[in-house]
């Protein structure tokens, strides 16, 4: 893994923790204070890097089985133990845990299939579950995308027909949901592939000389162009995602991408720091577990009394700091093992943290 990239995974990571602490804590219920979700309404954009960030390792870690059958097996068992591990301990636990209090209990499916499929991450349709179709684990909905792009770029390993199938299936549902259409043609049809198959492209391109040359300049457009993007949204639109943004969002993290690696592969190391590379390697697990820390905090924050703009900002950054803390923790005394002990023969790193 690129160091560079380990950091901007870091940073990702925390965005989206920003992004929802803001949003809870300005909730009516909380502190009802407006103001406190706008700094960073913007965060929702450290998934759309995430999900072009694990197109280009997916392709960048199995480039030399494309088309190569007999690899497919290998792929798929990797591929699983790097997203199902972590997820099914938080999703355990934090199920366990809202069904013994009364007052959560709700956020369990009462339903055991739509329960199963939770834990299995089967896409479901989110007007009827839990509003992202990923109850229990809310952030779970991306999931859901990051294994469809793996069954796709399965097809690639398994030979040139069933890849050519699996593009003509994914652009025909796409083009039966021009105009609209409902699940699970319109989970086919998202901008999400797009963004993943993006990530595959910088994949496939950051090996070019020209493109390695000019890596600086790249590197500092995509930045550029992503930190453009987050203050306009802030100061026009305020967390109004929509496809174009998660487009734009998605273009940007591809060139900051193709630059990173393009200045690291020439000897040029952007964050190298230790905090950062730590939090890089437990993203995974401060994406999947944060969203249930931040609801269970706010309530608790709230009924010591923290009150006013002063007790929100407290509030705000005790919550950030709680999340990473245990998040950490998670990584280094339950995933990382887990990790070892179940693909002794690889590094123990974690998967993309797609993370909203």
């Amino acid at each position: 893994m690129f160091r560079s990239l380990q950091a901007c995974r870091a940073i990702a990571a925390l965005l989206v923790v920003l992004f929802h602490a803001g949003g809870a804590l300005a909730n009516e219920k909380y502190f009802n204070i407006g103001w406190l979700s706008r700094p960073f309404s913007f965060g929702h954009a450290g998934v759309e890097f995430f999900f072009v960030l694990s197109g280009f390792i997916i392709f960048h870690a199995h480039r030399n089985d494309l088309f190569r059958p007999e690899r497919l097996g290998a792929y798929v068992r990797k591929r699983l133990t790097r997203i199902y591990p972590a997820y099914l301990v938080i999703f355990t636990l934090v199920a366990v845990a809202a069904w013994a209090v009364p007052a959560t209990r709700a956020a369990v499916p009462s339903d055991p299939a739509v329960l199963l499929k939770s834990l299995l991450l089967l896409p479901q349709d989110p007007a009827r579950v839990g509003g992202t179709g990923a109850p229990v684990i809310i952030v779970a909905w991306s999931l859901h995308y990051e294994l469809l792009f793996y069954a796709v770029f399965g097809c690639f390993v398994a030979g040139r027909w069933p890849a050519l199938l699996a593009v003509a299936a994914v652009v025909a549902l796409a083009a039966s949901c021009i105009g609209s259409c409902g699940f699970p043609q319109s989970f086919v049809a998202s901008q999400y592939l797009l963004l993943f198959a993006l990530g595959a492209g910088v994949a496939a391109a950051a090996r070019w000389p020209a493109l390695q040359r000019r890596a600086a300049a790249i590197a500092f457009a995509g930045a550029l162009a992503f930190v453009t993007m987050a203050l306009v949204e802030v100061a026009y639109f305020p967390g109004q995602k929509t496809a174009w943004t998660s487009l734009c969002y998605g273009a940007a993290s591809a060139l900051l991408i193709l630059g990173l690696v393009g200045r690291e592969r020439h000897g040029v190391v952007l964050g190298r720091a230790r905090l950062l590379q730590h939090l890089g390697d437990s993203s995974y697990v401060l994406y999947l577990l944060h969203y249930p820390l931040v609801s269970v905090l706010c309530k608790l924050l709230v009924a010591a009394g923290l009150r006013g703009d002063g007790g929100a900002i407290a509030a705000f950054a005790l919550t950030v700091c709680v999340c990473v803390a245990a998040s950490s923790l998670f990584h280094l005394w339950i995933e990382k093992p887990l990790m070892k002990m179940l693909t002794p023969r690889f590094a123990a790193r974690p998967p993309t943290a797609p993370i909203a």
